[in-house]
């Protein structure tokens, strides 16, 4: 019998925002052979589309704990769809110094076991003047999978995406 987080979960999969954001292109479920074996919820492994850059992926995985969605956020990483691990710091995207994208994805905090942000679970609770300064950025209950998706997408396609 599934939890309720992961019916949660797996409803928001099915609902119409998800679905047209991998019609298009631009995020899904990782397909069977990127999944370790045994991955169990609350565990997941989504992929968003990247922009176009030299000698980089198309596409990157992220491995997700979604323990208690949608009450509480996500938390993970980028996530190697070859070696079924957390993808290595020279594989990872990287951004123009200072800049947004650059800070989020940064890996020289937490071991970049976590994405600095505050959609990530471990990043906001060590980040409480988040809340305040960025508001429309706390999760609640209310945020989806697609909510996580869009702003992580969002980046991937910026500008200061520079590729691996």
């Amino acid at each position: 019998m599934l939890q309720p987080d992961q019916r949660l979960f797996e409803a928001d999969l099915l609902c119409p925002d998800f679905r047209s954001g991998a019609i298009k292109g631009r995020w899904g479920v990782a397909e069977a052979d990127v999944m370790p074996v045994g991955l169990t919820w609350p565990n997941v492994i989504l992929w968003m589309k990247a922009l176009s850059r030299p000698n980089s992926p198309d596409r990157f995985y992220v491995a997700l704990d979604c323990a208690g969605y949608r009450a509480a956020s996500p938390t993970g990483t980028f996530w190697d769809p070859i070696a079924k691990e957390t993808l290595a710091f020279a594989k990872r995207p990287k951004g123009k110094p200072n800049s947004r994208f650059a800070k989020v994805f940064r890996t020289d905090w937490k071991n970049g076991e976590a994405f600095y942000h505050p959609y990530d679970r471990i990043a906001a609770k060590g980040h409480e003047k988040w809340a305040r300064e960025q508001p429309h950025l706390v999760w609640d209950s209310n945020h989806t999978i697609v909510d996580y998706l869009e702003e992580f997408h969002a980046l991937l396609q910026s500008g200061d995406y520079l590729g691996v």
